[in-house]
């Protein structure tokens, strides 16, 4: 997005996106069961003052940090990983409702093209590695069936339309112009 954002309205951008992840994650989980991952000293503070659970990120990539958050999460005690993207701006509650309830081991949320992931649930936590990045979906799928789990994919409009590129700024700009 940097060709069409300033760093500061990424960064900005970005906190909204957080913020309202962590709002509509608390109507499903108390806030002490969330586990924010990030590099940003500001999102870290502020998921601490709501109650969350906050990790500086150390790893170099998307599934080093999820890695580490999961990690932490069942050193706590966490038995089922539900890990989320933040860039999910039409988010809702139902749809963290939905994951939960997939008769799966692995649910998979997918994005709306059909290929990538945009939320993961693993039951039991930790059983496969993260696949984020390009086909994402395959991967995880085929991890998860080669470790002998059942898959489901989940498809719902809130948890499948992210921001990735620009024409979805442009669309949130119109849809919901809150986030700017």
């Amino acid at each position: 997005m940097a060709e069409v954002l300033s760093k500061k309205e990424r960064i900005a951008l970005n906190f909204k996106f957080l913020y309202r992840t962590f709002l509509v994650g608390i109507q499903v989980f108390p806030p002490h069961l969330i586990t924010v991952v990030s590099r940003s000293d500001a999102q870290l503070k502020a998921a601490r003052i709501a109650g969350a659970h906050a990790l500086p990120e150390r790893g170099e990539s998307l599934n080093d940090a999820l890695l580490q958050g999961a990690q932490d999460a069942v050193a706590r005690g966490a038995t089922a990983i539900l890990s989320l993207s933040s860039d999910l701006p039409y988010l809702e509650a139902a749809d963290l409702r939905a994951m939960l309830e997939a008769p799966a081991d692995v649910a998979i949320a997918t994005d709306e093209a059909g290929l990538g992931t945009n939320a993961l649930l693993l039951r039991p936590a930790l059983a496969i590695p993260y696949r984020y990045g390009a086909g994402s979906l395959a991967a995880h799928r085929a991890a998860a069936e080669a470790a002998g789990l059942r898959v489901a994919v989940v498809e719902r409009p809130g948890l499948a339309r992210d921001v990735d590129i620009p024409a979805d700024l442009d669309l949130l700009r119109i849809e919901r112009p809150e986030f700017f």
